[in-house]
């Protein structure tokens, strides 16, 4: 395990300030402290607590795994993190858990969509509490988009990571069909097809009866021991 060097993550906040074209003055204003703790941050003399550098990360378009030197995740292309939906917001519909009523039943969700310089973020939030449960970022081609995000804070209970695949060659005007990857509270592994809509409509049970498994999915299920969701099955 590498040693943390404060002078190197305040060399890299300087780089990324100046890369975004933003002054300490900016940094300090956003942050409701003197320009003098922005100096500090970045000389690697002070390093700032949990909540600033969410503030800083967010002020500089980039995620905290950057700003500590980790860049093997989240560095994407701009052809390939532009959002093809032409919204900031997409509503996401599946059998999901519910732990108001402990049962499953059909869920709605929203997938929240904000696009920096040279990334797409986005947020997993509950549909009626507007909680938030995961975050992360989205990459696409013209065929499929994927959004990946994980719940991590310090504060967690637990960790999750979950994936959203989005069939979009056929269009984004309707109904999309789609796969959701997460874990449940034991972690263990959970898949299952969703829409996914640009629209805020009914979760009906015509719906909900198409994204049960298929003849052809059960079929490959019980000969390979392998799920494959047919999402483009449209």
């Amino acid at each position: 395990m590498s040693e943390f060097n404060s002078k190197d993550f305040g060399e890299r906040m300087r780089n990324y300030r100046i890369k975004k074209g933003l002054s300490q003055e900016n940094i300090a204003t956003s942050l409701k402290k003197s320009k003098s703790i922005v100096s500090r941050y970045e000389k690697g003399e002070v390093l700032p607590d949990a909540k600033d550098i969410s503030i800083i990360c967010e002020e500089l378009g980039i995620y905290e795994t950057e700003l500590y030197g980790d860049n093997r995740i989240r560095v994407v292309e701009n052809k390939k993190s532009r959002n093809p939906f032409d919204t900031n917001k997409l509503y996401v519909y599946f059998n999901a858990y519910n732990f108001r009523t402990n049962k499953f039943g059909p869920d709605k969700y929203v997938l929240e969509i904000e696009e920096k310089e040279d990334i797409c973020r986005v947020k997993f939030i509950d549909y009626h509490d507007k909680r938030i449960y995961s975050e992360g970022y989205m990459t696409c081609n013209e065929e499929i988009a994927f959004a990946i995000m994980e719940n991590y804070r310090p504060t967690s209970r637990r960790v999750d990571v979950c994936v959203i695949e989005i069939n979009i060659c056929n269009g984004t005007k309707g109904l999309m069909l789609g796969g959701y990857f997460g874990t449940n509270a034991k972690c263990e592994p959970s898949l299952r097809k969703c829409y996914i809509s640009k629209r805020n409509v009914e979760f009906t049970k015509e719906m909900l009866e198409k994204l049960k498994l298929n003849e052809n999915e059960q079929d490959i299920l019980n000969k390979q021991n392998a799920l494959y969701l047919d999402i483009f099955n449209v």
